[in-house]
């Protein structure tokens, strides 16, 4: 796998010593095993009709646990809880694009136990109820599957463990058998294969189950699984078995040459210069058997408006189980130039774009409506704010210094207003919720943090969510922060615990931009910690909500009470014209017009606990505030 930790190994007798860290580091096993914990799990209402009927396949290249999800069909449900992690990033060479992850986060992303010593069950992924009715021992009915220790994430260590479970129908309470499982290990870029065999009366029956389980620490990010190419059947040799099949492994993540996403408005200044030259997909063939002739493209779709790019490329000769990757054209000069429609808004824009390949798969064709994995997809977001991380943690990046700084350096293209910052920080063994950090935002000095930039006093937390895995938060400067050019932007904290900076580890852009400082007095130093720590700048970028750069008014306008439960009152010195409040996520929550009153009264009762934002037009200018919602 990618490095473990690239600037330096850590002990236990090395954690006093200030330093950058890529975590998870160290974990007591002994301490652990104090701390137990069993849970029982009630599937969840899932859309499809009846039992099963084999073959059951997943390969997780679309989303296949219960969701209310109206895009994706219900008859792709294939299991009954949604405790496992559907995502296409934490593994390494997948078998296919798209693995189901066990890890110690709940289906919220939220840890099951947010204390570092937790430990016991964690997730369980069960699979709806399959007929096998009929089948006896003879007809070699197998569940394959194929799994991977850690991945780029946290390997499992010794004492944690993925188990298989089988169940007989209409067996009561204790109908749930153990059949397979294997210990934690080191961390593996290898995929291991399983065979299973249902071959008891037990099992061979209509409503016949399976289910995932892992036991691991319960306090956050960590202790992965990564599982994918399921497969149940009957007429399965082990030793003879083949997959006719050719998908892609990674998903591409921008045709932008520096950014996944940058604000619309720096774009379209010079949108030539930000395009890449080429691209390219990683794909396997996972057949003992050679592939020739795969064809490929791309295409892109806005509102409905699609446009297609065949590949010029062609790789006519593909060996068995050979990794391979395919380029396409871009931006390079060719005829067929490829550069996002600057004339389709002037604010923002988001492209739907989907590689594809030759569809030649296990149960080619079955996935109507949805991308499989011979088509790849992702959104180019161009909103207001630069992201060099694919928003993904797959580990957590963190100083341990009282006065330590982060800085992350962004090429601002045009001058523009910075208002905030989106920061993930990933749930990590320890809450670090009451700690608190400043923001700061700093010059270029020859290619590292010069001058800060304005005054910034005060305080914030790190926010961890309910509402899935990599959510950010948005913090907002004291003031908005006029800039351009290379601008480094990121935290002091203060004091020496560990805030964990979610750190994506599909991507690399911390060389020559991410520094650290160790306290005050020290220098700055380059990260040597491979990855992209998962900090975004947020620009006013001309938009007319939110994040908007204004003209602050003059008047008076006290909130009260703020924080609040169930109602905020705004009351103005002026006269208050208009009401708006966003959430961290720029989502429209409440609006309403006041004609020229000078209080109004805001009913929260229904908002989520966290931050807001409160927009008032009075008479006098508009005026800023921010909400929280207890």
């Amino acid at each position: 796998m990618k490095s473990f930790l690239t600037l330096v190994l850590l002990s236990i007798g090395c954690l006093s010593m200030a330093q950058e860290m890529e975590l998870p580091l160290l974990f007591s096993a002994e301490k652990a095993k104090q701390f137990q914990r069993e849970r029982s799990f009630s599937p969840k209402e899932n859309r499809g009709d009846g039992a099963l009927q084999i073959p059951f396949f997943d390969d997780f290249s679309t989303y296949s646990l219960p969701t209310d999800d109206p895009e994706i069909p219900g008859d792709l449900r294939r299991w009954e809880d949604d405790f496992a992690h559907i995502n296409q990033t934490m593994a390494i060479l997948p078998p296919t694009i798209g693995v189901a992850t066990l890890d110690g986060l709940d289906e919220t992303g939220y840890p099951y136990q947010f204390s570092q010593d937790s430990y016991g069950l964690a997730d369980v992924m069960t699979s709806r109820p399959i007929d096998l009715g009929g089948l006896t021992a003879e007809n070699s009915v197998y569940l394959h599957f194929r799994y991977q220790c850690g991945g780029f994430g946290n390997a499992p260590n010794e004492q944690d463990s993925l188990i298989v479970e089988f169940l007989a129908p209409g067996g009561g309470e204790d109908a749930w058998f153990p059949v397979w499982s294997t210990p934690g290990e080191l961390a593996s870029d290898v995929f291991l294969e399983a065979f299973i065999p249902v071959d008891d009366i037990l099992f061979l029956q209509d409503g016949f189950q399976f289910r995932f389980k892992n036991y691991s620490t319960l306090s956050g990010n960590l202790d992965h699984w990564n599982i994918d190419y399921v497969f149940l059947n009957n007429n399965i040799d082990p030793e003879n078995f083949d997959v006719v099949e050719i998908a892609f492994v990674y998903p591409p993540l921008t045709l932008l040459n520096n950014y996944v996403s940058m604000p619309w408005s720096h774009f379209i200044v010079d949108p030539e210069a930000h395009m890449l030259d080429q691209t390219a997909t990683t794909s396997r063939n996972l057949s003992a058997t050679q592939a020739d002739n795969i064809s490929s493209g791309f295409k892109v779709d806005y509102e409905g408006d699609v446009q297609d790019f065949p590949n010029g490329f062609q790789t006519v000769i593909v060996s068995p189980f050979e990794i391979f990757d395919v380029p396409y054209f871009v931006n390079d000069g060719s005829v067929e130039n490829f550069v996002y429609d600057t004339s389709v808004n002037d604010t923002c824009a988001i492209f739907d774009l989907t590689f594809y390949e030759n569809s030649i798969g296990l149960l080619e064709g079955e996935k109507l409506g949805v991308l499989d994995n011979d088509s790849i997809g992702f959104q180019q977001i161009f909103t207001n704010y630069y992201a060099l991380d694919d928003g993904s943690a797959e580990r957590a990046y963190a100083l341990n210094e009282t006065g330590g700084k982060v800085a992350m350096r962004f090429d601002v293209e045009i001058e523009d207003t910075l208002l905030g910052l989106f920061i993930h920080f990933t749930p990590f063994q320890n809450d670090v919720s009451n700690e608190t950090f400043l923001l700061r935002a700093w010059t270029n000095d020859g290619g590292q943090p010069g001058a800060e930039i304005g005054e910034n006093f005060t305080f914030h937390s790190p926010q961890y969510f309910n509402d899935g895995y990599n959510v950010f938060a948005y913090y907002e400067y004291d003031a908005p922060l006029v800039v351009s050019g290379n601008t480094f932007v990121g935290f002091i904290q203060n004091s020496d615990a560990r805030l964990n900076v979610g750190l994506d580890k599909n991507t690399n852009n911390n060389a020559s931009r991410l520094y650290y400082q160790l306290g005050l007095g020290a220098a700055w130093q380059a990260s040597g910690i491979q990855g992209t720590v998962m900090i975004r700048p947020v620009f006013s970028s001309g938009k007319s909500f939110v994040w908007n750069g204004i003209d602050e008014a003059t008047s008076v306008l006290d909130v009260y009470p703020n924080p609040a439960q169930d109602q905020f009152t705004v009351q103005s010195d002026s006269r208050i014209e208009h009401v708006e409040v966003y959430n961290m996520f720029g989502q429209l929550m409440h609006q309403e017009s006041s004609n020229g009153l000078s209080l109004v009264k805001i009913d929260a009762s229904l908002w989520a606990e966290g931050s807001y934002i409160l927009v008032v037009n009075t008479a006098e200018g508009v005026i800023r505030k921010k909400l929280i919602k207890q």
